[in-house]
């Protein structure tokens, strides 16, 4: 793996996980008027409700999510896990050079040496 593969697998990370669930768990422990019913109100009122553990639990059933769904999007554009129903190849360019077949493993990768998910 290159070390841009590298670099940028570690910023996406960084930035719709870490930064994703920070702003999850803002927006959940934020108060909700009584006006509002769309579903993230009722998700918040949800947290709210719950234990220390059963937060700690949602929160990590939100990160789970988003680690599989970055996985999985990185594969179908480094040409490892194939689109359904597409002849589609995508192409990704890390200042000008190629990332084909190397994002996904990097990613996950990177997630084990880091002990960041198991």
């Amino acid at each position: 793996m290159s070390e841009k593969t590298d670099q940028f697998v570690k910023a996406v990370y960084e930035t719709v996980v870490q930064e994703g669930l920070h702003m999850y768990k803002e927006m959940y422990e934020e108060e909700i008027s009584s006006s509002e019913v769309d579903l993230y109100s009722q998700a918040i009122h949800m947290y709210q409700q719950m234990n220390a553990e059963q937060q700690r639990l949602m929160m990590h059933i939100i990160e789970v999510v988003m680690v599989d769904t970055v996985s999985h999007v990185f594969g179908a554009i480094d040409g490892t896990s194939p689109l359904t129903d597409s002849d589609i190849e995508a192409t990704v360019l890390l200042d000008g050079t190629d990332t084909e077949m190397e994002l996904q493993d990097a990613f996950i990768g990177y997630l084990q040496d880091e002990d960041l998910y198991p």
